[in-house]
């Protein structure tokens, strides 16, 4: 079934839109404003996404609360209606046609996403749940009320309690309603239709950082008699999760990197090529579907695409992903780039070959959490490449300490020397990242013997090889290439 005949299937909204009618003059519309505003801090207007409007009912009850809702569905007959239905009860929500799986906003431009018999259609609901965070203000809650509508399809016991429901309907209200029809075709291509919910919502949404609760069956609050009939084999459920304030260490480092992104550069072809001849041996044969974690101006990505693999790479800053594009355009390589956190990944389980990264796991905030987010992406046998460095152990390490001393008498600085279009030193501001180092937990750590060594393997890993580079030994014959211990681990997913 393709994207056109997706959308033929909600083109009218007639049958839908008799329904909300009904919805708007009975008690049900006083009911869903109590059990949607509960959430809301009172007295306060907010900003609102309705996703999925349809005829509009959630916009149009917010919106005579005295929020500002925007409305937003992929059918132009659902906005009509929509339409019409404010107009009539005389608010003034915001209509736009507007695909779900792109949402066209800037971040943090809401304080609540709310949605209701939507989520179960999702193609992508990890990576449509991603975004949802992505468009929350910190502290801002998404409502999802849906059901297990279509699970009758996968459990024939189910099916047959809902036909005894229509039969018991009809013979109490004298009229059919059939919720046994089967479109299989469309069935197929949403992945929640035979999946348990709301325990899969919960689970997502809490890996995604949400503090998250569910109500089994809001149903009894918000349905008439008749609803609870017909639809009990389906209860409605709701998923309300708030998003968490950012830490102060995840809030400086993105600061700090959407800053460094203007000058943060890519080396040439040589260092591309090194990245990936110490890469290669790591990995099987054939082209494998690789995932670049704070892939940065995408220097690991641009590595393992010229090794013909298929890339996507990922970035907490989004002046990085731009970065990252224009270097791979310049190279003519065909590399998926999203902005999203190392943590945060909306990809399904098992979805790479291999997810590489370089220069990131120091600046980890949940470094364990992070590893098991990669580690539920990777196909099993899977594997794990990254570089990375002892960057501010100097903060907890007398040795390094000295070391960082004596590079700086040697070199002047202990930072890469960046330098304008003109070739002159560039000023850069490294505050608060310092700043930020001591309380990022891998700081701490003589790495990788003090912490990877010994966490890979708790965390599912087997670790194939390990490469460890000691500049900091040169500095007593007067060499100035570093003051701290770098190294390369190469793991597979057990």
């Amino acid at each position: 079934m393709n994207e056109q005949e997706r959308e033929a299937r909600w083109a009218d909204g007639a049958g839908y839109d008799r329904y909300i009618q009904d919805e708007l003059h009975t008690f049900r519309k006083d009911a869903w404003k109590r059990q949607l505003t509960q959430h809301f801090a009172h007295g306060m207007a907010l900003d609102i996404l309705d996703v999925g409007t349809g005829p509009g009912f959630f916009a149009c009850i917010l919106s005579e609360e005295g929020h500002r809702v925007t409305g937003i569905d992929a059918s132009d007959g659902m906005l009509e209606r929509a339409r019409a239905n404010a107009a009539a009860l005389g608010v003034q929500p915001v209509f736009l046609k507007m695909d779900i799986n792109e949402l066209d906003y800037p971040d943090e431009a809401f304080d609540a996403i709310v949605l209701r018999n939507v989520s179960w259609t999702l193609q992508y609901p990890e990576r449509v749940y991603t975004e949802f965070k992505r468009l929350l203000r910190p502290g801002g809650v998404l409502l999802v009320y849906d059901a297990n509508w279509q699970m009758q399809w996968f459990d024939p016991a189910i099916l047959e309690r809902v036909r005894a429901r229509e039969r018991r309907f009809l013979e109490k209200y004298g009229r059919a309603e059939i919720v046994s029809n089967g479109d299989m075709e469309y069935y197929k291509t949403a992945p929640l239709t035979r999946t348990r919910r709301p325990t899969w919502d919960e689970k997502t949404l809490t890996d995604l950082g949400f503090a998250v609760t569910v109500t089994e069956d809001v149903g009894q609050f918000v349905y008439g008699d008749w609803e609870k009939e017909l639809y009990g084999e389906s209860p409605l459920f709701e998923v309300c999760a708030v998003k968490q304030a950012e830490g102060e260490a995840l809030k400086n480092m993105h600061e700090y990197w959407q800053y460094r992104a203007e000058t943060f550069g890519v080396g040439g072809m040589e260092e591309l090529r090194a990245l990936g001849r110490e890469a290669a041996p790591c990995l099987p044969e054939g082209k494998m579907r690789v995932l670049d974690v704070g892939t940065g101006p995408g220097t690991v990505a641009m590595a393992m695409a010229l090794l013909g693999h298929d890339v996507t790479g990922i970035d907490l800053s989004s002046n990085m992903i731009r970065r990252a594009r224009e270097n791979a355009a310049a190279l003519g390589l065909d590399i998926q780039f999203l902005n999203t956190a190392a943590g945060e990944l909306p990809f399904p389980d098992e979805s790479f070959d291999a997810v590489v990264s370089r220069n990131l796991t120091w600046a980890l905030p949940e470094p364990e959490a992070t590893f098991r987010q990669w580690r539920r992406v990777l196909k099993p046998g899977g594997r794990l490449l990254y570089w990375d460095a002892n960057h501010y152990y100097f903060y907890f390490n007398e040795t390094d300490a000295k070391n960082r001393e004596a590079l700086e008498k040697l070199a002047g600085t202990v930072h890469i020397l960046h330098r304008d279009e003109n070739g002159n030193p560039q000023q850069l501001d490294y505050s608060l990242c310092e700043r930020t180092a001591p309380n990022l937990p891998l700081s701490r750590f003589d790495r990788p013997s003090g912490w990877d060594e010994t966490a890979l393997p708790s965390l599912g890993f087997t670790i194939l090889a390990e490469r460890i580079y000691r500049p900091q030994h040169l500095l007593k014959y007067g060499v100035a290439k570093g003051y701290y211990t770098e190294f390369f681990i190469a793991a597979i997913r057990d």
